[in-house]
This record gives C-alpha cells, structure tokens and sequence, in this order.
C-alpha cells in the first residue's frame, strides 16, 4: 500500500532564534498531521536534537499509516489495546522483522506521544496501553533485552536518564526567584548537556564570565554556533584540563542568563546571587531536591520511576550527556570517531570511550556493532572498578 504521509525538516523562526523542527504531512495536499507535528515542535522547543525529533517522527509516522489504512480506526482515540498490541507483534515484529530493541523504542516513544495527545487536548485517552505481547513476542524480546544487557557491568541502562526525562526534571525545579531558577537550569543543562562534573560546575576556577563572553565573540568571529570553553579538574582530577562545547540552545539561555544579571555574577557565571561562591556540591544538591520535587508532586508512572531509580544522580547527568554523544556518533550526526567523545569528557583511557560508545549502538538496535565493541572489550580485557567508572 502506497504511503499518505510523509515527514519532513522545516525552519521557522520565533524572534531572533532558528527553530528546526520535523512535522508529518499529506503527500498530495501537503497538509499537517497536526496532533503529531504539534508533538514533535513540542520536542524541538525542548532542545531535542533535530536527528532525535526526525527518530520520533519515523516511529509515529509508522502508526498513523496503519491507522490510515484501517477503515475502523478513525482517530487515536478509537485504538484499542489489542490493537495496539497487535501493531507491535504482527506488524512490527512479524511482518517488518523489527528487533526486539526497534520495538522497546516504539513502545516509549509512542506512550510519551499519546500522553501528549490527551495532556494537549488532542484526544480524550491518554496512553492507556498495556503493550501486551504473546508469550513467543515476550520471550524474544526477553531475549533482545538479555543479548542487550550481556556486556553492561556499569549498568550504564539504569544511569542513562532519557532527554524527556531531564526535561521533565527542569519543570521541576520551584525556585520563586528568577535569578536562581535560571541558573539551576543551567547547572542541570551543564551536566547533561556539556558534561561537567559537580564540582566542575561551581568552582571559580572554571566558567568566568569574561572567558564565556571572549569564547563567544570568538564563535561568531569564525561563524560558529557552539562555543568551546577549557574546564579545570579538581580532585582525582585536578591539574586536567579538557575543551568541553556549549551547543547553541545552551548558550542562548547562557547569554541571556549574563545579559540579565549581569550586576549578579561578578566574574563568575554560577554564583550566589551577591556573586559568592557557592559549595562544591551544590549541583549534587540541586538534583536531589529538584528530584525529590518530582517524586514528591509528578504524577505517575513518571514520579514512580524516578523514585525507583537511585541512579538517577547529578552524575548520571554526564553519564548521559556520553551516551548522547555516542549516539550522535553512531548515528553520523557527529562524524567525528570516538577520539572526539573522549576528548569532551576528558577520559585518559580509551576503554571508557569504548563503554559508552557500545551502550549506544545497543540503544540504537546495531547489534552488529554491539558484537562488534563487545570482541574489542574482551581483547582489552576490562577490570574497571564500577564505583571507579560511576564518578569518571
């Protein structure tokens, strides 16, 4: 059957700011799925990266045509649960051959979407799916899980924090002053999005206003979007010095961060509101009482699952800024080889790289690169210390 809908990238723009997003449309009249282009806006207003926001539309795009070709399904809301479980079982895994890992990203991806529909008014049903599979789709994807576990001694899959998920987080911050909220956020983006440790993030050492504002004039010099700013260790890592990069989006709200409270900062970016230096685990503490916010007023299953997740820390927040990374690279989004991965983080030996680099391909479904990194990790015969690799 030919294909109604199609997605593609289009830009607009909202003020000064580029906004790069994918929408579904008709392929004759060009018109918009809207409830779905309306979602994928929603990710890209969020920071989601464009090869990210063009993953979700394939997955969903996949079932609106399934939808389209069903005379007895007429919107969302008409879809069932058997229906549903029969997409992921017969159509995706029985009739496109779809792994195990390829429908787990359905799955998650469309429960996020249909929560959407219902929380912006564009059905009356939320996700209320049990994916429910037969016994013989349970145990393969049982056994994709298990392949998909078979080399992840750092439990890399409870670290990761999905980038809804941090986003989530930031609502979640209550802080009444605008100052202070607007710098939480950008400590929690500075962990997840340019990978700095706690410590890195408040000593005076590193991010001096002066330094960011020269890096800056120095990107648009050279027509560049992203800003490199060097970042001192401290610690086991003291002395180290390694060039991390502020994508675009983080360095808008930094720059406008400094335009607005400039009286505020001194010469450093993340202070106290009269300039002061704040503690070297004050990040580490941000997260925890950001993340008790959650669990304590979110509503499920997102509260349930942070509570459940003790390794959902302000570290896992460059555990998972590495895997973002990975998968960038994996994906050809960064064409850059492993070198540039372990450049960002700092790491001295490259078997870290390796680890983040093989939990990606994992998560993208690239089984023949998982083997792949998996021969290299028993050729270099790992024996990290899991508590060692948990504060890389």
């Amino acid at each position: 059957m030919g294909q109604v809908f199609r997605q593609k990238t289009v830009q607009f723009h909202r003020g000064a700011q580029r906004i790069e997003t994918t929408v579904i449309a008709n392929r004759k009249t060009d018109s918009l799925q809207v409830a779905a282009s309306a979602y994928l806006l929603s990710k890209s207003l969020s920071g989601a990266k464009i090869k990210t926001v063009e993953k979700y539309a394939s997955l969903i795009l996949s079932l609106i045509e399934e939808i389209e070709f069903d005379p007895e399904l007429n919107s969302f809301d008409d879809l069932t649960d058997t229906d549903m479980s029969n997409y992921l079982e017969l159509v995706l895994m029985k009739d496109r051959g779809n792994s195990g890992s390829t429908i787990n990203q359905h799955k998650i991806v469309l429960s996020e979407f249909f929560q959407f529909l219902y929380d912006q008014g564009f059905a009356e049903l939320g996700d209320r799916f049990t994916y429910h599979l037969s016994s013989y789709a349970e145990l393969k994807l049982a056994k994709a899980k298990g392949r998909q576990n078979s080399h992840d001694p750092y439990r890399l899959s409870e670290r990761f924090i999905p980038e809804n998920q941090f986003h989530l987080l930031l609502s979640f911050d209550k802080s009444k002053n605008s100052y202070i909220k607007e710098r939480n956020e950008i400590v929690l983006r500075l962990g997840y999005e340019a990978g700095l440790r706690a410590h890195e993030v408040t000593t005076f050492e590193n991010l001096a206003v002066g330094e960011i504002e020269a890096a800056i004039s120095r990107a648009k010099h050279h027509k560049r979007n992203e800003v490199e700013l060097n970042v001192f260790g401290k610690g086991k890592n003291a002395g180290k010095v390694r060039t991390i990069v502020i994508e675009p989006f983080l360095r808008r709200k930094i720059e406008s961060f400094i335009s607005r409270y400039r009286q505020n900062l001194g010469n450093h970016l993340i202070c106290k509101k009269d300039g002061g230096e704040l503690a070297d685990d004050f990040a580490t503490t941000l997260f925890r009482k950001t993340k008790y916010s959650l669990i304590k007023h979110g509503e499920s299953p997102d509260a349930d699952r942070w509570e459940a997740n003790a390794m959902w820390t302000f570290h896992a927040l460059r555990h998972s800024y590495a895997t973002n990374l990975g998968l960038q690279i994996e994906t050809g989004e960064k064409p850059l080889g492993r070198t540039y991965l372990m450049d960002r983080l700092g790491h001295s030996n490259p078997k870290t790289t390796l680890i983040y680099l093989h939990f990606a391909a994992k998560l993208l479904g690239n089984m023949d690169k998982v083997d792949e990194y998996e021969a290299e990790m028993r050729r270099k015969s790992f024996s990290y210390d899991q508590e060692e690799f948990a504060h890389d």
